[in-house]
C-alpha cells in the first residue's frame, strides 16, 4: 500500500508511556474496527480502533479489554460481530496512541493510522481475528494486513541470503536469531540467560539489548554469553 508524502506521524504512544493519553473516549471519535490481538503467547485482548479528527492532526484511539489466552488458531466464524454488540461489552476508556496530519479524508487517514499501529506493534501484537467492521471493512482490515505479511517475507528472504558473522556468531551460541520483521536489517535472538530478546543488525554486524544495557559486535556478543554462563 502506498501512502500520499502528506501522511506524516506527529506523535506516538503505542506503548502507553504518556500518561496523559488515557482518558475518557471523547464523544467525538469514530469507531473503525474491532480486532482481536494475541499478545507474545500470553493473552489475547480485544479492541476496538477510533478515529477522532481535529485540526491540529487525526488521532488513532483504542479502547482494549484484556482476557486470558485462547488458541488463535480456532475457528473463524465467518458472521461479522456488530460493533454495538461489542460495545456493550467494552470499557470506554481508551488511550491515544497516534496522531498524524490532518486530512479531508477520514476514510484515508483511519487506514494510514491503523496501518501504522500494526506496524508499530509488529513482533509483539499480532491481530488474529477481525470482529466487527465500522468506517473500516473487513477487506480494509485484511489489506493492511496482507501487506504487512508480504513485506515480512520480502525482507526475510532478502535476509536469509546474506547471514553476516554476526548472526553465523548468534547461530553458534544458540541464540535462535530470526530474520527480520519490518525492518530489514534488524533480527531478533534470545537474550541469554533471560526469556526477553536482544537485536541484532546485521549489517552492522552490531547487537544490543535494552534491558541489559549491554551492545557491541560479535565479540562482545560472545563475551556476553559467557558472562551469563559464568553467573
Amino acid at each position: 500500500m502506498s501512502w500520499n508524502q502528506n501522511l506524516e506521524i506527529l506523535s506516538s504512544n503505542v506503548w502507553g508511556k504518556d500518561a496523559e493519553s488515557s482518558a475518557a473516549l471523547p464523544v467525538d471519535t469514530v469507531a473503525l474496527c474491532a480486532y482481536e490481538l494475541f499478545v507474545m503467547a500470553i493473552l489475547d485482548m480485544d479492541q476496538i480502533a477510533y478515529i477522532r479528527q481535529i485540526s491540529r492532526g487525526d488521532e488513532l484511539w483504542m479502547v482494549t479489554e484484556e482476557r486470558p489466552y485462547e488458541n488463535p488458531n480456532r475457528a473463524s466464524a465467518d458472521e461479522i460481530t456488530k460493533l454495538e454488540t461489542l460495545l456493550l461489552n467494552q470499557s470506554r476508556q481508551a488511550m491515544r496512541v497516534l496522531t498524524m496530519t490532518h486530512t479531508d479524508s477520514i476514510f484515508r487517514s483511519g487506514l494510514f493510522l491503523l496501518s501504522e499501529y500494526f506496524d508499530a506493534v509488529c513482533g509483539f501484537y499480532s491481530p488474529v481475528k477481525f470482529l466487527a467492521e465500522g468506517l473500516l471493512l473487513r477487506s480494509d482490515y485484511e489489506g493492511i494486513n496482507q501487506r504487512q505479511r508480504a513485506t515480512i517475507r520480502r525482507n526475510q528472504e532478502a535476509a536469509n541470503k546474506r547471514e553476516t558473522k554476526i548472526i553465523k556468531v548468534a547461530i553458534e551460541l544458540g541464540l535462535h536469531p530470526q530474520p527480520p520483521l519490518l525492518n530489514p536489517k534488524l533480527w531478533s535472538a534470545t537474550c541469554p540467560g533471560t526469556k526477553h530478546k536482544l537485536f541484532i543488525n546485521a549489517r552492522k554486524n552490531e547487537f544490543g539489548c535494552g534491558y541489559c544495557c549491554r551492545k557491541g559486535g560479535p565479540k562482545d556478543l560472545r563475551a556476553f554469553v559467557a558472562s551469563r554462563k559464568g553467573e
